[in-house]
């Protein structure tokens, strides 16, 4: 896995004050393109999902409100959504509040009956047998779904075998019966992970057989009494997947790979999401997971040291290519039925290196700023696990020591020691992605995309040839400033000032750092007898 990428990114030199200042006065930029503008145009993607019933999983996550976003707009039907009751709020109490909170929803403020009037909540939990849903609502959605896309799972990497079985797993197969009752249904979207395949080098489109029987293991979880002893030879069974997600996506799409002669099938195989590139707006995120952790980390000067092999390719990918994307190769799989219809969504065609992001990222240094920083930007790799673990007691555990002491002699609770915990265990799990390389083939994504029209190019752009690197992120530091931070565009010239103040008294403190290292050793030299460093350069200088 250790094989050196060669970056194939598109490289363009923006003049990076002008590119972040002039396009606009907010970074809530106007939709890439307008209701009225997208209906005007006819399409056979479009088309396909006009007047449709659509069932989606997982629709209060980051794709979930986008397939929303863009389904709508699709002019489907009906999108009946997966929701539970989520601390003490009400399913439909959840869904009134994302779509008031969420910039994504474009139109909601000017028409909010274009969404309250095709969505609707089916209360169920995809951890549950059965999902949770309760007779009424299964009855309705095995009556009226056409198309399923089924994008919830539970993606924290840490979590017990148990809860990702149960959610990712079984979640799959309860809701592959439910699709097996839908007389009308066209077709049945799984959205898992490139990763889950990560134990092979080169990661074809193809289903693989895992080395567990999903089924046996759903149905071991359901009887084991000593799940103590369950989790710890868990770990045994995971490896050599590097934890529990990525392992119970494999096992996920043998769920489904069982189901092909039963039903008309699809698997996307995205890397790893990050924010829009456009679609509907540039720089959109809601998380702080994988990619933006980083990202940001960096940005507001808590991430300085991190283990990373800079010439590897970044497998990260756009979340607007990931969605236009599905729904293109859904559109394409239920006409082709029969085809082993398996797609790795990655930037494989278009790739760009984890140091080229690096560079990019830091060249915004100075024109792109937050006030909710605990220092200025500086982000250290290195490709060695030791050097790392060695330089985090000097950029993350003594700095975080000092700013809590500072807090605590303003009679504030210390939280930065806590923080940087939680960094570094973010940062353990990123380590294997971010340290071992993968070929990912795209030749049955590439056949699709290259068969779309032009309209459906120019409505559901989906192609990472199109990607130009430097732009993404310009786009992406900026949407994750407004959307993670919660910080206007038009306070980048406060953060901006804050930013330079911090910088002068970082030179500061770094010249009284070096000038002690330098008067040290001096002192040591002196100690050793060594004659006075002047005398020494004087005497040196006439010999």
């Amino acid at each position: 896995m250790k094989r050196v990428a060669t970056s194939s990114r598109k490289r363009i030199e923006p003049n990076l004050t002008r590119v972040c200042k002039a396009s606009s006065s907010s970074v809530r930029y106007a939709a890439s393109m307008s209701l009225q503008e997208f209906n005007s145009n006819r399409s056979p993607v479009k088309e396909f999902y006009a007047g449709k019933t659509v069932f989606l999983t997982g629709g209060s996550g980051f794709l979930g409100k986008l397939f929303i976003e863009k389904l709508i707009k699709c002019g489907v039907k009906e999108i009946m959504l997966l929701l539970r009751a989520k601390k003490g709020f009400s399913p439909e109490d959840r869904l009134k509040t994302l779509l008031k909170k969420e910039a994504v929803f474009v139109n909601y403020q000017q028409q909010p009956e274009l969404y309250l009037s095709r969505l609707r909540v089916i209360e169920g939990d995809v951890s549950k047998p059965g999902l949770a849903i309760g007779n009424d609502d299964l009855d309705y959605v095995v009556k009226n779904t056409n198309i399923i896309f089924h994008s919830a799972a539970d993606v924290r990497f840490d979590e017990s075998m148990k809860e990702s079985v149960e959610t990712n797993v079984r979640g799959t197969e309860h809701l592959l019966k439910i699709a097996e009752r839908c007389a009308g249904l066209e077709v049945f979207v799984h959205v898992s992970s490139a990763f889950s395949q990560c134990v092979h080098e080169s990661v074809e489109e193809k289903f693989y057989t895992p080395i567990v029987d999903p089924l046996v293991l759903i149905k071991l979880i359901e009887n084991e009494q000593r799940l103590d002893d369950f989790e710890a030879i868990a770990r045994k069974i995971v490896d050599p997947w590097p934890n529990t997600y990525a392992f119970t996506k494999a096992l996920a799409e043998e769920v489904v790979r069982r189901y092909r002669s039963k039903l008309p099938i699809a698997i996307v195989r995205p890397s790893i999401v990050t924010s829009t590139y456009s679609d509907p707006i540039p720089g959109w995120t809601d998380n702080f997971y994988g990619f933006n952790g980083v990202v940001m980390g960096a940005g507001t000067g808590v991430l300085r040291i991190f283990h990373i092999h800079d010439e590897y390719k970044a497998n990260i990918i756009p979340a607007d290519i990931v969605i236009n994307g599905t729904l293109v190769v859904a559109c394409h799989a239920a006409n082709h039925p029969h085809e082993e219809n398996v797609f790795n969504c990655t930037m494989d065609e278009n790739f760009t290196t984890w140091g080229d992001i690096r560079n990019d990222c830091m060249m915004l240094k100075g024109v792109v700023a937050a006030k909710k920083s605990l220092w200025i930007p500086t982000y250290n790799t290195t490709r060695y696990h030791f050097i790392a673990s060695f330089l985090q007691i000097f950029y993350h555990l003594l700095p975080a020591i000092f700013f809590d002491l500072v807090m605590r002699v303003r009679g504030e609770k210390p939280q930065v020691l806590r923080l940087y915990r939680k960094v570094h265990r973010f940062s353990d799990v990123l380590r294997f992605f971010t340290n071992n390389q993968f070929k990912f083939a795209t030749k049955r994504m590439r056949h699709v995309l290259d068969g779309m029209g032009i309209v459906d190019r120019y409505l559901f752009p989906c192609d990472m040839r199109s990607v130009v690197w430097a732009k993404f992120g310009v786009n992406h530091i900026r949407g994750c400033r407004t959307y993670l931070l919660d910080e206007p565009w038009e306070t980048n010239e406060e953060a901006l000032k804050i930013h330079r103040r911090r910088l002068i008294i970082h030179w500061c403190m770094l010249g009284a750092i070096y000038s002690m290292y330098v008067l040290v050793a001096l002192r040591m030299l002196a100690a050793a007898g060594v004659p006075d460093l002047r005398t020494f350069l004087g005497c040196t200088a006439f010999a």
